[in-house]
This record gives C-alpha cells, sequence and structure tokens, in this order.
C-alpha cells in the first residue's frame, strides 16, 4: 500500500506541478500544435486521475471513513445473481452521474459558461438564417465580420453578412476549414474540460500554464488544418480581415477571440516559411508521454485499490 501510495503521491507532483513548465518550455518546431496539445490533455488528465486515487486511498483505507466497504462488498457479491450485481452497478452509475452532474452545478463560472452557450444556441435559432450552400453554417445579418463556432448537432459555424462580403472565396473557405477543425478535433470538449480542471485544481502549476497555454495551442492546430485545406495566403488574409471583430464568449473564433497579441503570433507563425517538422524520434517521444502520463496513474490507483480490497 505504501508503494501504490507513493506512485500516486509521485504521478500527482510529476504531472501536476512539473509537467507544466517543462511543456510551457516546448516550442515549434520541437512539436506540432496539436502534438503539444495532447501532450497538455494528458498531463491534465494523468493529474486528475492521480488526485482521484490519493483521495480514494485516503478514504478507504483504515481507519478512513471508507474503511471496511471493499470488504463488505466483498462478501456480499458472492451471494447475489449477475442481474443483481448488473441493477446495483446501474444504480452505482447513475448516482455517480448525479453527482458529477450536481459538482458541475456547484462550479459557478463553469455553469455561467455552459447556460450562456445554450442561450447563444437559442438565440441563433431565432435571428440566423441557412446558408445556401454549406449544411453547416448559419448566417447572422451583421456588419461586423465575424466567424465562430459553438458545439451543436447541426448548423454549429455562424458567419455574418459582414465576412461574407469582406472575404474572398478562398479566405472564405480557410475560415470554414478553420471552424471545421475546431468542430472535428472537438476542442469545444477540450476546453470545457480545461475549465473544470481549473475550477477543481487552480493552484496546480501545470493547470494554471494549461489555462494559458491550451487555447493558443487549439487554434494553431486548426490554421494547421485550414492551410492545409486552403493554403496559408488565404488563411493570413482572413485572420487579418476578421481581428476586429470581437469574440464570442462560450465560442471559438477564427481569430481566438480577445487578445491580440496570440492572433499576432499565428499569423507571424503562419507566415514564416515552412518549418520542418518535428522529428519522428520527438514524435514517438510525445506519444510515450501523453500514453504514460494517462495509464500509469490509472494502473497505480487500480493496484491500490485491489490491494485495499485484499486487506479490508
Amino acid at each position: 500500500m505504501i508503494v501504490s501510495m507513493a506512485g500516486l503521491l509521485m504521478s500527482a507532483v510529476v504531472l501536476g506541478c512539473l509537467a507544466g513548465p517543462v511543456l510551457d518550455r516546448l516550442r515549434r518546431p520541437a512539436l506540432s500544435p496539436a502534438t503539444a496539445a495532447a501532450c497538455w490533455v494528458a498531463a491534465l488528465v494523468g493529474a486528475v486521475v492521480a488526485g482521484a486515487g490519493l483521495v480514494a486511498v485516503a478514504l478507504l483505507s483504515p481507519p478512513g471513513p471508507g474503511h471496511g466497504l471493499l470488504g463488505r462488498l466483498r462478501d456480499c457479491l458472492p451471494h447475489h445473481g449477475y442481474p443483481a450485481i448488473a441493477a446495483a452497478t446501474a444504480a452505482s452509475l447513475i448516482l455517480v452521474t448525479g453527482c458529477g452532474a450536481a459538482l458541475a452545478r456547484s462550479l459557478p463560472r463553469l455553469g455561467r459558461a455552459v447556460r450562456h452557450r445554450r442561450r447563444h444556441r437559442e438565440m441563433l435559432r431565432l435571428v440566423a438564417r441557412e446558408h445556401r450552400r454549406h449544411p453547416d453554417v448559419l448566417v447572422l445579418d451583421h456588419p461586423v465580420p465575424v466567424a465562430y463556432s459553438l458545439p451543436a448537432r447541426r448548423r454549429a459555424i455562424v458567419v455574418s453578412t459582414g465576412a461574407q462580403e469582406s472575404l474572398s472565396a478562398a479566405e472564405f473557405g480557410a475560415v470554414l476549414a478553420h471552424e471545421r477543425a475546431h468542430l472535428r478535433q472537438r476542442h469545444h470538449a477540450l476546453l470545457l474540460m480545461l475549465d473544470l480542471v481549473h475550477a477543481l485544481l487552480p493552484w496546480l502549476p501545470t493547470v494554471r500554464r494549461a489555462k494559458a497555454r491550451l487555447p493558443l495551442l487549439l487554434e494553431m492546430a486548426a490554421d494547421d488544418a485550414a492551410a492545409r485545406a486552403c493554403g496559408r495566403r488565404a488563411l493570413v488574409d482572413a485572420l487579418c480581415r476578421l481581428s476586429a471583430a470581437p469574440g464570442a464568449a462560450g465560442a471559438l473564433g477564427a481569430t481566438g477571440g480577445p487578445g491580440r497579441g496570440r492572433l499576432a503570433e499565428r499569423v507571424r507563425r503562419l507566415e514564416a516559411a515552412e518549418p520542418v517538422g518535428p522529428r519522428r524520434a520527438v514524435r514517438l517521444a510525445a506519444g510515450a508521454f501523453a500514453t504514460t502520463a494517462v495509464a500509469a496513474p490509472l494502473l497505480v490507483g487500480a493496484a491500490a485499490i485491489a490491494e485495499l480490497a485484499m486487506i479490508c
């Protein structure tokens, strides 16, 4: 048990405190934005899993308040049939889901963002119209050039009439490719997860640095997808034309919302000469880190719970 707890504690320290500063020093071309974002997400998930494992072990190990629970389950379950066990499992899952929903509601900032996003979608249904050529685009009658995406089952991309009038066909296609990359790569869900982790563990250095760095990496990853589809020049021109547009709360816009310094960094990166891609060894190392960051805390936590079940 001491070894398992030490492993969980080491995972929490390495991923929650040390991984962030190291990842923050990595810049292109050492890692592509998509690969760097995957490493950040893996570090966040691993830190949360390690922290949850420490809490679970502290609650279940003697003389914690959950001491004896695993032993009672071990002695009780063999006396019941599979239907009863399945029903109990389903009830437990419902209970855990309810607790998770209650936790989300207890976080005011995250709750406000979700409600604002929902109201935004409802408003768009009233004031926006469908695009004639693109089935996933809504058109908003407004002179300010705006383009952004919201997580939705259909018509998730919003563009204004000002954007349509100010952008050429190539630039408009680059903007749509950028927003479709956000939706395809589930960037909205990643940012929502980042907000949740930041609300729960704002004191961890990795979480603080991810809050500042990950949104920009996701924008750059979408830039790469749009540049491959439509060319760098069209995307740069589109970003410059949309640079004066305000950001929509709860949405991912092509210009990245507030923070013009970030937009300037993206434009400089796109205007630079085609960089040499990261080496295969670097990509393998990044993949190994992401896999280990998630798998190691899970395995150590599972081993700790199994050891508790034997001694309780």
